[in-house]
Formats: structure tokens, C-alpha cells, sequence
């Protein structure tokens, strides 16, 4: 059972916006060069920030700046300010990219790879890898058993799935304000937004650990979290309908 709940997570959250994303593509006649180009782009920037906060920009921290000690005494503030730093440095690469390249050039379709290239590289990092990694010994020794539940499985792919939906409409808003030459409004509401998305969770799911004296059980701080997930999905989901004909066609 876990092993089909983890292959369907995989298909939801992964396989499935990477077929958007082909669809996206193939219909795109005249303007394919940008939409791969765009898919790339969006991909290195999420692999770059991920590079350049976690694997080494938090690694460093944690070596000369004592980050370790301050996680422990304000784990609040420790997740709020890995998200910040992972949005900034997130948005510095996009506003050289449709501004200084595209030159606010970036049709719908455009704007939507660059978006799938980065929430589908995200889940390639945070999701696909560990449950490959966890997939592969089960298959070569039937007698191995997965350490994590099907439900929980079912759970991460659908978090994963909502926080695509969120990072895409983001990303396109953020776009749409550039074109809209409202570049300073927009970097500040993405930035906000994408801190937010990322934060949330891990600070509702810090008050059902034993260190903030299990204010909520676990079950209660996962459907409030993906209450709130679900929500902003919905409202970036009606945002890139809403946003299709407005910007920049060629």
C-alpha cells in the first residue's frame, strides 16, 4: 500500500505538471525557443537558491555564526528567516531575467514555464529525490518495508502539488507586475507571498512538537496548514486564469 501511495504522489505532484508543462510546449508555435529556455531558467533558480542558502549559505552560518544555537533558542524566527532569504535570493535571478534579457517580453505561456521550471525542480529536490532514495532499496529487497505511512506519503504529494500551484501563479504575478513596469510592487508582494507559503507550515507544525508544549495535536496543525495552502492554491489558480490574456503576446 505505502509503495503505491508513494508511485501516485510521484505522478500527482511531479509527472503530471511536467505534462502541463510539455502541452505548454507543444502548442506554443512561434514562441517554443522562450518557453524552454524559460523552463531552464526557472529550473537553475530554484537549484540555485537551493545551493546557495541551504547547502551553503546555512551551512556557513551554522560553522562561523553560531546558527545552530539560535535555531534552538528561536526556532520561530530560524524558519521565518531561512524562508526570507529564500525568496530574495530566489527573486534577484527573475527580475534580471524579464528585465535585462526578455526586456518585459514574456508572453503567458512563457511566464507559465518559467514557473513549472521552478516548482517542478523544487519537488524534484525536496520530494522526488528522498523517495526515490527510499524506493530503490525496497525494490531490490522485497523484505524491506518503508518507514513512512501511506498517508503520509499521500500528504507530502499533495502539499507538494498545492505549493506548485502557488510557487506558478507567483511567479506569473511577478511577471505580469514587470511588464506592467511595477517592478518594485511586485518583487515586494512575491516576496512576502513565497516567504509566507514556505513558512507557514513549518510554524504550524512547530506547536505540536513538545518544545511549544504541543499546543495542537499533529493532526490539528496538518489540515489547518493545508486549509491555508489549499486556499492561497485556489486564489493563484483563479490568478493565472485571470492573468492568461493580459500580458505581453507576440
Amino acid at each position: 500500500m505505502e509503495l503505491y501511495s508513494m508511485i501516485g504522489s510521484l505522478i500527482a505532484c511531479f509527472v503530471i505538471p511536467l505534462i502541463i508543462w510539455l502541452v505548454i510546449f507543444v502548442k506554443g508555435k512561434g514562441e517554443r525557443g522562450g518557453i524552454f529556455v524559460l523552463f531552464l531558467l526557472g529550473a537553475l533558480f530554484y537549484a540555485g537558491m537551493q545551493w546557495g542558502v541551504k547547502q551553503h549559505g546555512l551551512a556557513y552560518l551554522f560553522e562561523k555564526a553560531n546558527l545552530y544555537s539560535f535555531m534552538i533558542n528561536h526556532y520561530i524566527s530560524y524558519l521565518l528567516l531561512v524562508a526570507l532569504c529564500g525568496a530574495i535570493l530566489a527573486i534577484i535571478p527573475e527580475i534580471i531575467t524579464v528585465l535585462g534579457i526578455f526586456r518585459r517580453k514574456i508572453t503567458f505561456k512563457q511566464a507559465l514555464s518559467m514557473g513549472l521550471g521552478y516548482t517542478i525542480c523544487e519537488t524534484g529536490f525536496l520530494l522526488v529525490y528522498p523517495f526515490v532514495a527510499t524506493l530503490i532499496p525496497v525494490l531490490k529487497n522485497e523484505a524491506t518495508k518503508l518507514s513512512t505511512s501511506s498517508s503520509e506519503m499521500v500528504l507530502s504529494g499533495f502539499e507538494r502539488l498545492l505549493l506548485t500551484v502557488i510557487g506558478t501563479g507567483l511567479i506569473v504575478m511577478f511577471i505580469y507586475d514587470v511588464e506592467q513596469k511595477s517592478t518594485i510592487k511586485g518583487s515586494i508582494a512575491k516576496v512576502i507571498c513565497q516567504t509566507l507559503a514556505a513558512f507557514i507550515p513549518g510554524f504550524l507544525i512547530a506547536f505540536s512538537t513538545e518544545d511549544f508544549l504541543e499546543v495542537f495535536d499533529r493532526s490539528t496543525t496538518l489540515i489547518m496548514s493545508y486549509v491555508i495552502l489549499s486556499a492561497a492554491a485556489f486564489a493563484c489558480f483563479i490568478l493565472i486564469d485571470s492573468l492568461k490574456w493580459k500580458m505581453y503576446e507576440k
